[in-house]
């Protein structure tokens, strides 16, 4: 969820990885921007989304309940249901955003959420930290899907979502990095070994949240969020072919006993070996085959000195 993501399509494309993407919302309650937002939006649905043979997807992308009025939210869930469109959000990320709602709307992020009738199995709500008992039910009874983002949280000082009580309720949560801005280097190796020992450290029980569980959470329950998880998510007879091949011979992995404590506790994104997606081998041997690495690298960097320049 951003801004220019029909640029950020054709990267996808040409990298060849899969994604679902979509234009952040936000009209902090102006009529004219809530237009300007949904032409957006539909631009970027009517150019990119089921392309790349299928690859990419494109889903509704209001930003969060305290930048988008409630109108926007009402017209979202709307044409989502219309089109069969995934929706993404932030809901609950701070405690000052859950404050803020509270005083606007007189009830809590999902409380609110649930009584305009916005919540659905089709929702994919991104951190859910700051959450009541009862939101956790209202959750459940939606059937929607959070999107757990520990080293954001971690950094911006959010505070810790409670999901080993969430998992426990049944419900469907995966693994996130949110932005740049917020986790740096969007390592989900990282992302596995911080979610597990953040709920441990956070409940005073270290067999929360096994490492079998955490695996799941980054790859099938990944899948199921976006309602993929009949075609991608785990190695099935009859799946895509979307696939990491760790290197489990370094240092660090060894010795080798136990695979998936391995993957979760010890390796890193720099132990990826090769990448398959769509059954297309993306990075074989760790040489990327579809872009040229130092290229791209020289392009950020110019992008960012051209930044610094103009601020």
């Amino acid at each position: 969820m951003y801004f220019f993501m029909d640029d950020v399509a054709k990267a996808v494309d040409k990298s060849g990885l899969r994604g679902m993407l979509s234009h952040g919302m936000i009209d902090l309650g102006d009529e004219e921007k809530r237009k300007a937002e949904f032409k957006e939006t539909m631009r970027i649905i009517e150019k990119c989304h089921d392309t790349a043979d299928g690859r990419i997807k494109v889903a509704f992308g209001p930003h969060a309940p305290y930048t988008c009025s409630t109108e926007l939210l009402k017209e979202v869930r709307e044409k989502a249901s219309k089109l069969g469109l995934k929706i993404h959000i932030h809901v609950a990320e701070t405690e000052f955003e859950v404050g803020q709602i509270t005083e606007s709307y007189g009830a809590r992020p999902f409380e609110y959420l649930d009584e305009i009738g916005f919540l659905a199995d089709d929702v994919i709500a991104a951190h859910a930290v700051w959450l009541s008992d009862k939101e956790i039910e209202i959750i459940k009874e939606n059937d929607v899907k959070l999107s757990h983002n520990p080293a954001s949280n971690m950094k911006l000082a959010s505070g810790i979502s409670p999901v080993s009580k969430l998992v426990e309720s049944g419900i469907n949560v995966s693994l996130g990095t949110d932005g740049a801005a917020s986790n740096n280097n969007l390592d989900m190796f990282e992302e596995m070994k911080l979610a597990a020992l953040l709920q441990k450290v956070n409940t005073g029980d270290s067999t929360v949240l096994p490492s079998e569980k955490v695996l799941q959470m980054a790859t099938i329950e990944g899948a199921a969020a976006l309602g993929l998880e009949n075609e991608i998510g785990s190695i099935e007879v009859g799946k895509k072919a979307d696939l990491v091949l760790v290197d489990m011979k370094t240092p660090a992995l060894t010795p080798f006993r136990h695979p998936v404590s391995h993957v979760v506790y010890a390796a890193n994104g720099g132990d990826v070996n090769t990448v398959i997606c769509n059954g297309e081998i993306l990075m074989r041997n760790k040489v990327l085959e579809v872009l040229d690495e130092a290229e791209v690298i020289q392009i950020a960097e110019d992008a960012a000195e051209e930044l610094l320049s103009k601020s």
